[in-house]
């Protein structure tokens, strides 16, 4: 299953989900935010209920839902929208790199890590965007370097 903090309609996401459909090796499942989720760290909804809409990514089955990168998450392995539990969940690829005091604050990686807490492995991946030098095709090469990882 694949998540981010970018939104369900990012760049790195949306590289992620092609090259893996591209495999055909995996059943692809997103659940990833419908907006822009970065810096929310580990925030969970618990208050209401968090509204999921199925969308069209071709090749996978996704939804894009009204919460946090963890609700995502945790909705996703939770066998509320798909019938299994993900054998792995990938969160990003973010725009923007998640090292050092950043994965406190990561959406990114609160995702892999909600995850990891209800014993599911998972990995987070961050792309270095670098503004008038990186280009919205680095994802691609990102998303076939993890991939191959």
């Amino acid at each position: 299953m694949v998540t981010n903090d970018d939104g369900i309609e990012g760049p790195g996401l949306l590289a992620l989900v092609q090259v893996l459909v591209s495999s055909r090796r995996y059943n692809v499942l997103v659940c990833a935010p419908d907006s822009e989720n970065s810096a929310v760290s580990h925030c969970i909804t618990w208050r209401h209920p968090i509204p999921a809409k199925q969308v069209h990514i071709d090749g996978a089955t996704a939804y894009a839902v009204s919460g946090s990168p963890a609700d995502c998450t945790s909705l996703g392995i939770s066998k509320t929208l798909f019938p299994s539990v993900p054998d792995l969940v990938i969160s990003g690829i973010n725009m923007g790199s998640n090292c050092g005091y950043h994965i406190v604050y990561s959406g990114t990686v609160a995702g892999a890590r909600e995850a990891f807490l209800n014993g599911v492995p998972a990995i987070s991946v961050s792309y270095d965007w670098v503004a008038a030098k990186s280009s919205i095709n680095d994802f691609t090469l990102a998303a076939r370097l993890a991939y191959l990882s």
